[in-house]
């Protein structure tokens, strides 16, 4: 049995009280042949080493906590052909009733696609897109060994109550304030989602300049549509509470979202080093502490208590929109066609997160050596995919421009 958090309980409140999907999604596109037999047997491995992802809810006296054998016999979809990809992608998840991770898989021949998805309260996206590399070594035969202390929760650091309880009340007083412009959505609805997506050379891009370029086009978006009530633009970004020596061994929300606040009218660079300071700023007053500290008790209320409390936007998902940089090395695509000896190839992959409420878009980045992954997930209610492309287009622009002024300035 494996108690979930505050923070992991949250998730599974906000998806009951407000329609939204909380699952995350990492698809994989693979040339080879892979049988049922090979997709099993990734399964089996994965829920050894964590066994929640395979379990379900179990709702306590007190809070909430995996439990359970793990059900892997549920955690397989098969389909034909990609028609039931986006199906799969809206279908809600619900942890009470089957198991928080699961794979749908569609191949055609030697052509294979597994989408994965994981409930946002069993794994965050920097586990869960290392659990999904993991599966897919699996898949490649790579041989893998079990560590005990996967199950273990890698997150120590507090910060002391009295200072949690300040910064606390700081946060609410910014959801409170509205300071902060909102994307101009056609409806705040819950609703199926879609994922548009660019592909651009890594070059001297970062992650700073890529939030920075989120929220210049943000700001021209609204300005587009008549709606520019503010220049000021605030991001929710995760900052990870992993130790360095326990990097993603535990599962469960090892993260803690801290609200940046940018003005849109600033050029890409200075806006840029804005974001860049705050964030070191709140790093070193251990903002990012506040609220795991301040709400790890609430996780030992009786979950109707806490569903009332933890489904108010006070505390998180007040911001303008949701912003999140996953850095990775390209050794997942050297490791999967060594292992497999060359039978198996990674071709692309595709991810998407969780969008909240009032937000309509939120941006995710996987970037790799020599590219960057831009990934627009929105709610179709919100934004259709006609305005979803011109978001990301009206991103990508100012990028572009800065890519060429750095070329200007090296000739």
């Amino acid at each position: 049995m494996t108690m979930l958090s505050a923070i992991d309980a949250f998730f599974v409140a906000y998806q009951e009280s407000s329609g939204v999907l909380m699952h995350l999604g990492v698809e994989v596109e693979l040339k080879g042949r892979v049988t049922r037999e090979h997709v099993e047997r990734m399964l089996t491995h994965v829920v050894k080493r964590w066994p929640p992802l395979g379990q379900r809810l179990r709702r306590e006296w007190l809070g909430l906590s995996w439990d359970g054998k793990p059900r892997i016999g549920e955690m397989l979809r098969v389909a034909e052909n990609r028609d039931a990809l986006a199906e799969w992608r809206n279908k809600p998840l619900n942890p009470f009733r089957e198991p928080p991770f699961q794979v749908l898989w569609i191949a055609n021949n030697q052509e294979n696609l597994l989408a994965f998805r994981a409930h946002h309260a069993v794994v965050d996206g920097e586990a869960f897109f290392e659990v999904c590399a993991e599966a897919v070594r699996v898949l490649a035969g790579k041989k893998v060994t079990t560590d005990k202390t996967d199950l273990k929760n890698g997150f120590k650091r507090s910060a002391k109550a009295k200072d949690a309880l300040q910064k606390v009340q700081e946060l609410r007083k910014q959801a409170q304030s509205d300071r902060s412009a909102r994307i101009a959505v056609s409806s705040t609805a819950p609703g199926p989602i879609a994922i548009v997506e660019r592909d651009l050379e890594r070059d001297q891009l970062n992650g700073w300049l890529c939030a920075a370029a989120w929220v210049k086009a943000i700001r021209a978006w609204n300005c587009s549509r008549g709606a520019a009530t503010s220049s000021l633009i605030s991001l929710e970004v995760p900052v990870s509470l992993r130790r360095s020596r326990d990097q993603h061994l535990c599962i469960g929300n090892q993260i803690s979202p801290l609200v940046l606040y940018g003005d849109a009218t600033q050029s890409l660079e200075d806006l840029s080093q804005q974001l860049k300071q705050q964030m070191s700023k709140a790093m070193r007053q251990r903002l990012h502490l506040a609220l795991p500290s301040f709400s790890a008790p609430a996780k030992f209320l009786p979950w109707e208590v806490f569903r009332r409390i933890a489904a108010s936007p006070e505390l998180t998902g007040f911001a303008t929109s949701h912003f999140a940089w996953f850095e990775h090395a390209q050794t997942i695509h050297d490791e999967v066609f060594r292992a497999s000896g060359g039978t198996l190839q990674i071709v692309n992959q595709q991810i998407y997160t969780p969008v909240c409420l009032h937000m309509g878009a939120a941006v995710a980045v996987l970037a790799w050596p020599e590219r960057v992954q831009i990934f627009l997930t929105h709610r179709l209610h919100a934004l259709s995919t006609s305005d979803a492309n011109v978001l990301l287009d009206l991103m990508v622009q100012e990028l572009s421009t800065q890519q060429v002024s750095r070329q200007q300035v090296a000739v």
